[in-house]
């Protein structure tokens, strides 16, 4: 649906029937190029699946309120406490979502909270929500231990992958959204 509004055209369905949360720091520092979760989210948008908060990967602010104006019909301008209402949609989203993608790039509360929320989820309220953390491989040494903590075998649905480039990015996403590993 989103995919059509922003003139993205599906290209495959290989991802159909997927909700992806897209986790990634706005406010912080990623030390990636600007325009790469886009692009991921543009891919996954491609091969059919549903992007329920495109906004976290945008360019810029204007194409951030862009995205939150069509997906979710306001901009923050528009409301006297936009913190709590944006914070309130991504927690119903992380909800909604059979599948989040956290960039861990940067530190970020934000996608650390959503990680959690998802994985706390699967055990307390019988979700399974599954999640991939990606980072560059060039910064994994800096990765919070509270995620590179995690174990799968104690923690089924979790995932952390590396990457070296967008294409290596869109391989591992392409492989946990089909094939879940």
């Amino acid at each position: 649906m989103l995919a059509k509004e922003l003139g993205i055209r599906m290209e495959t369905t290989s991802f159909k029937g997927k909700k992806v949360y897209f986790s990634g720091s706005i406010a912080g520092e990623l030390g990636v190029p600007k325009d790469f979760s886009w692009r991921l989210v543009r891919y996954i948008l491609v091969n059919g699946a549903d992007v329920l908060d495109p906004h976290v990967a945008a360019i810029d602010r204007p194409h951030g309120r862009r995205l939150i104006k069509l997906n979710r019909g306001y901009t923050p301008s528009d409301l006297e406490n936009p913190w709590k209402q944006i914070e309130k949609d991504d927690i119903d989203g992380v909800d909604q979502a059979t599948h989040v993608i956290a960039i861990v790039d940067g530190p970020s509360h934000g996608v650390g909270n959503e990680i959690q929320r998802a994985l706390d989820n699967n055990q307390f309220r019988g979700f399974s929500i599954k999640v991939l953390c990606l980072i560059h491989e060039d910064n994994l040494e800096r990765l919070s231990w509270m995620i590179r903590g995690k174990e799968r075998s104690e923690i089924p649905h979790f995932t952390l992958r590396t990457y070296s480039d967008l294409e290596s990015a869109k391989e591992t996403i392409k492989k946990f959204l089909t094939l879940n590993v």
